[in-house]
């Protein structure tokens, strides 16, 4: 059922996005003159990832279900948008479970252990959603895009634009 090439590319693409991810992090907490300024950083961080992640679980809740409900109105069942509709549900239900680590994460302070575990979970399961991310994105993209999503993604860019100018500061 599962190609052993297929494999190695969702495990390689998952863990090249929590690769990115963590870099992000080291960066931010690297970037800090003082261990308190580090840690409101780290705050800071895993609140712009929590937003982030749940937009895009948001959004693809949202597509899902506008396929799902397509194929309730249509007489013959067809296969290819049921499974469209089936990875934009992983991919959101990984990355709704991201978005609660990185706000567990973002809650805690910087050394606790609560915090180093909750930054490991989302590192593994970014690290083993590489599947969902690789079939999702283009699903995601191929949808026409209600208004919404682009105000969602118009305030994903928004938000991250802000970390990335306060992160320069």
């Amino acid at each position: 059922m599962f190609s052993k090439v297929g494999m190695g590319r969702d495990l390689s693409v998952g863990v090249a996005f929590a690769l990115g991810v963590g870099a992000l992090g080291w960066l931010t907490t690297a970037s800090a003159l003082t261990p308190d300024s580090a840690d409101a950083a780290i705050r800071e961080f895993g609140t712009l990832l929590t937003v982030i992640f749940g937009i895009i679980a948001a959004m693809w809740w949202n597509q899902s279900a506008k396929i799902a409900n397509r194929l309730a109105d249509e007489d013959a069942p067809a296969r290819q948008p049921q499974k469209d509709a089936n990875a934009l549900n992983g991919a959101a239900a990984t990355f709704t479970a991201v978005a609660l680590c990185c706000s567990v994460f973002a809650g805690s302070p910087w050394r606790s252990t609560v915090s180093w575990l909750s930054a490991l979970g989302v590192l593994l399961l970014l690290s083993m959603s590489g599947g969902d991310i690789r079939q999702a994105i283009p699903i995601s993209l191929q949808q026409r895009f209600e208004l919404r999503e682009i105000l969602g993604l118009l305030s994903l860019a928004i938000v991250t634009l802000a970390f990335i100018g306060n992160l320069i500061k």
